[in-house]
């Protein structure tokens, strides 16, 4: 998975294995809640969870489009990436 700005918002996509990368429509942080909708060819695919305090794991449930829901835990890789200050981000 790979989250960032696209401009002042949260973008990215997902590689799940053995499949083909999927776009994360929209990625919305509440304070530590996290809530991403992921395009799929069969429908949205939501995620609900928690960020920790740290920034470094998320926790929560995957909602397939079918109703069937999946714990998810997602860890933080390190990374050398610094994105913009917020202020430049917002043009």
């Amino acid at each position: 998975m790979s989250i960032g700005f696209i401009g002042a918002d949260y973008g990215g996509s997902l590689a799940p294995v053995r499949t083909a990368p999927v776009v994360l429509r929209n990625v919305t942080l509440t304070g530590n809640s996290i809530h991403m909708v992921v395009a799929s060819r069969e429908g949205d695919v939501l995620f609900d969870g928690k960020l920790s305090a740290k920034g470094d794991f998320m926790c929560g449930t995957v909602t397939y489009h079918g109703g069937d829901t999946f714990p998810m835990v997602a860890q933080k890789r390190p990374s050398t990436y610094q994105s913009q200050p917020q202020a430049q981000r917002a043009r």
